[in-house]
């Protein structure tokens, strides 16, 4: 996955591209970009913290509380974000977003654990993740192709068809793998 990952990188930089636009930042853009950061690191310690005395008081085990309470939190800007990129007429772009999402947060995820060869304690846990993963990728992708002529955006059903794909993952992994 990492090299696929540097092949798409490389890919990127290599390609022809138009001159580059001469930006400058005026200081309030500075300050916001800074406020935005802090916002950023405030809300991610909160979030872990949150998550921490959310399974403390239910007495459930942090795995579980990683999987269901801090993924879904961190995950809901790239989606938001995307969507909007999506609705504003950038469909490879929103495409584009998902994929290199998934493909740099499988890649810093996997690849300590290949590096030190971490055994896995649940193979099973990891491979279904693993396929989701793959799966949600593949129907978002799937999803943009099949919306409506000349709109840009998704429908009503196709984010019903990608919150049932979550919705069956919660299944899976509740009644089958733990």
């Amino acid at each position: 996955m990492g090299a696929a990952y540097l092949v798409y990188l490389g890919q990127a930089f290599m390609r022809g591209r138009s001159s580059p636009e001469d930006v400058k930042w005026k200081r309030k853009e500075i300050g916001l970009t800074i406020a935005g950061l802090v916002a950023l690191a405030a809300g991610a310690y909160t979030t872990v913290r949150a998550t921490e005395k959310i399974v403390a008081g239910l007495g459930i085990t942090r795995l579980i509380g990683g999987l269901f309470i801090t993924a879904i939190v961190t995950a809901l800007p790239e989606i938001f974000a995307t969507r909007s990129v999506v609705k504003s007429g950038q469909v490879t772009a929103g495409t584009t977003s998902v994929i290199g999402d998934n493909a740099v947060t499988m890649t810093v995820a996997f690849l300590p654990l290949a590096v030190v060869t971490v055994p896995i304690d649940n193979f099973q846990l990891y491979w279904v993740n693993l396929t989701f993963v793959a799966i949600v990728a593949a129907m978002f992708g799937l999803l943009i192709h099949v919306g409506s002529v000349g709109e840009h955006g998704f429908e009503r059903w196709q984010v019903l068809a990608l919150d049932g794909v979550y919705l069956l993952y919660l299944i899976v992994i509740a009644f089958w793998v733990l």
